[in-house]
């Protein structure tokens, strides 16, 4: 077999580079793979664009070596590209939200016998407008917060510095409600909110999984709408969060759908995020493209 690695140097830990170097020579060695390509991507766009040039039958896998960002981004190189080149995931970076479902292998041996096995799992992707995401897009509170986060805070805090960095936003800015109108064949209105998520595969560091159903191949998307509260209100939601029974709370509405578009309900900007990092501004297009990316799993 013929691979190709596209690996993200600075997520995570930079120690990591030793454990890659493990997994190369255990399939190597072991003789399931007879040729591997290593790129290692240095600006903005390198893993999507590494992605997308790779033709049909030209690697018999692609493994994404970083965080939820370079997942992203390698996703859309695939879509984009159209090779079909089934993936594997190597989980380095600080958030990975995609990792809480694909639950990669932890060491070289167990990467290189997943890769003998070689089970492949179809899973959907979802569509952003004209571009793709794996795990969620949101506004609101919360969003757009693995932005603001440095790559110095990240490895010394780990997750923890995306949940300093939301507390600081919300002390910051306190909580806003936005108008917006939500429009699916579940659901269409207008609605005072403080924030949205659509869900794909897992939600911001498994705080949605209370959605016991959710599944990145089951054609649809799980949307949580909450409500507008009173700042007073928040702890107890993010109590109901940890203890996976957010969707239950009075003040969030939650439904399934394989389409939906959200707007702004008034002149005001609404910032939205997918995967962890900025989009664009409302409005948006979403829908479901299933069983898009074939994912190596164990």
């Amino acid at each position: 077999m013929k691979a190709k690695f596209i690996i993200n140097p600075s997520s995570g830990k930079q120690n990591f580079l030793k454990s890659i170097e493990s997994v190369v020579g255990c399939l190597v060695l072991n003789q399931v793979v007879e040729q591997i390509h290593v790129v290692y991507t240095q600006h903005e766009g390198d893993a999507l664009r590494e992605a997308r040039d790779i033709g049909k039958g030209e690697y018999d896998f692609l493994v994404a070596v970083g965080g939820d960002g370079t997942i992203n981004d390698v996703v859309n190189g695939l879509m984009a590209g159209g090779s079909q080149t089934p993936l594997a995931v190597i989980s380095v970076g600080t958030a990975n939200d995609f990792a809480r479902y694909a639950k990669p292998p932890q060491t070289p041996e167990a990467f290189c016998k997943m890769i003998m096995e070689f089970k492949i799992r179809d899973i959907d992707v979802g569509k952003i407008n004209d571009r793709y995401f794996v795990n969620r897009v949101s506004g609101g509170v919360g969003a757009n917060v693995g932005d603001k986060v440095s790559q110095e805070s990240k490895a010394v805090l780990g997750k923890m510095a995306y949940y300093m960095e939301g507390a600081l936003d919300v002390s910051r800015k306190g909580v806003k409600t936005l108008k917006v109108h939500f429009d699916s064949d579940q659901f269409k209105g207008d609605r005072e909110v403080i924030s949205f998520t659509v869900i794909n595969a897992c939600g911001s560091f498994g705080l949605y999984r209370g959605l016991s159903e959710m599944d990145p191949d089951d054609g649809l998307f799980d949307v949580l709408i909450v409500k507008k509260m009173d700042l007073g209100q928040m702890p107890i939601l993010g109590v109901q969060a940890l203890r996976k029974k957010m969707p239950k709370h009075p003040k969030v509405r939650h439904f399934r759908t394989n389409h939906i578009r959200i707007e702004s309900g008034e002149e005001t900007d609404v910032i939205v995020d997918f995967d962890g990092r900025e989009y664009g501004k409302l409005p948006v297009e979403l829908s479901i493209v299933p069983k898009a990316v074939k994912l190596i799993v164990p």
